[in-house]
């Protein structure tokens, strides 16, 4: 997926996701949603519904609309262009886990996600949460208490987790009230709405196991492709920053002229770019090359890392550029500036995201990124 060449499908649907949050997502209404109740305006997460997007890269089967994770990408990133807060990236996440696991035995899920059913997707970054088999199917887990997005809203719960004591990895299914007794919402950097949950103790039952036995270089893929979602969610956000960077430059008059002509601030906007540029380029490619069977992970960790590390430079260079004005929550720019670090750090820590890179380009010669 390439920006200046994208499909005809593709650039329409860039196009109209476009449009559709230009109509409505603004400042005031961003910090309106922030300060309600729910968190998202429950009209507006209807008609990303009916548009299709919870589905887009989910099988025809189970009534997704077929498409390739690079669309997916597309309506990821137009969101965090947006800035705008709701269940989407974690039901889409959650959805194209199970959809790269691809087994029969998602599909009533699927289906259900297809439809618009909210869902989220449980799976620690840094693993710190694992399980214990007990025997007859069933599964102890063991760990410290994990933050999950929105499960407040969530109907399913997909876990994806490593089995102790070996490589395999298990999926379960469970329901977002079979949790929520385990959940307290807890305050969030950003205008996602988050719940830390203790699953210590748990006991997954074989019914709740959808499937075991995974092994981990197909689960690490899954969770791949999903964190190509949140990566192209920041890459639209540094995009957005940074032309509203350029914006106030060419605008801003300081001194008899607009800020943009002094060399200091040329030179910031210009590794704003580069850092821009950093992210799109690793993020387009690592969409490209997630196809079905590849379980290629390098590149889209890569991706994520890039994606976080930029969104976070450019942020902070706004703020410099916008003279502080960005951080306060008179301007759009303060939603980015919580957003870009909080998406970092849903991420992952930053030294096991560089082991993993290594491990898989060095230790499993995974192949050339480019």
């Amino acid at each position: 997926m390439i920006d200046t060449d994208l499909t005809d499908d593709e650039a329409l649907l860039a196009k109209t996701a476009r449009a559709y949050f230009a109509d409505f997502v603004d400042n005031t209404y961003l910090n309106a949603q922030q300060a309600s109740p729910d968190g998202y305006e429950t009209r507006r997460w209807q008609q990303m519904c009916e548009l299709g997007w919870t589905g887009i890269d989910l099988p025809e089967r189970v009534g997704g609309a077929g498409g390739t994770l690079a669309e997916a990408g597309i309506v990821a990133r137009e969101t965090g262009r947006a800035a705008l807060a709701s269940p989407l990236l974690s039901t889409m996440r959650a959805g194209t886990v199970l959809a790269t696991l691809g087994h029969g035995v998602f599909d009533d899920v699927l289906s259900r996600i297809a439809a618009g059913s909210p869902a989220t997707l449980v799976a620690p970054a840094d693993s710190p949460v694992r399980a214990e088999a007990t025997g007859a199917g069933a599964y102890r887990l063991a760990g410290p208490a994990v933050t999950v997005e929105w499960l407040e809203r969530s109907v399913d719960v997909v876990l994806l987790l490593p089995v102790a004591g070996g490589d395999d990895w298990l999926c379960a299914l469970l329901r977002g009230a079979d949790l929520r007794e385990r959940a307290e919402a807890v305050p969030s950097i950003d205008n996602e709405r988050v719940a830390r949950v203790d699953l210590d103790g748990l006991t997954l039952a074989a019914d709740d196991v959808a499937l075991d036995g995974i092994d981990a270089r197909t689960a690490g893929y899954a969770l791949a492709r999903a964190n190509l979602l949140r990566a192209s969610a920041m890459v639209g956000g540094c995009e957005a920053v940074l032309e509203r960077s350029v914006q106030y430059a060419t605008e801003r008059v300081q001194f008899g002229q607009p800020i943009g002509a002094f060399q200091a601030v040329r030179h910031h906007l210009g590794r704003m770019m580069i850092a821009r540029d950093a992210a799109r380029l690793t993020c387009n490619d690592a969409l490209t090359r997630a196809q079905p069977g590849a379980e290629e992970s390098a590149i889209a960790a890569v991706a994520l890392f890039a994606a976080g590390r930029s969104y976070v430079e450019i942020v902070l260079t706004a703020a410099q550029i916008h003279g502080g004005v960005g951080t306060t929550t008179e301007h759009v720019l303060h939603h980015h500036f919580l957003r870009a670090k909080a998406m970092q750090l849903r991420g992952g820590k930053r030294a096991n995201r560089l082991r993993e890179i290594h491990h898989a380009l060095v230790v499993r010669r995974e192949g050339s990124l480019w």
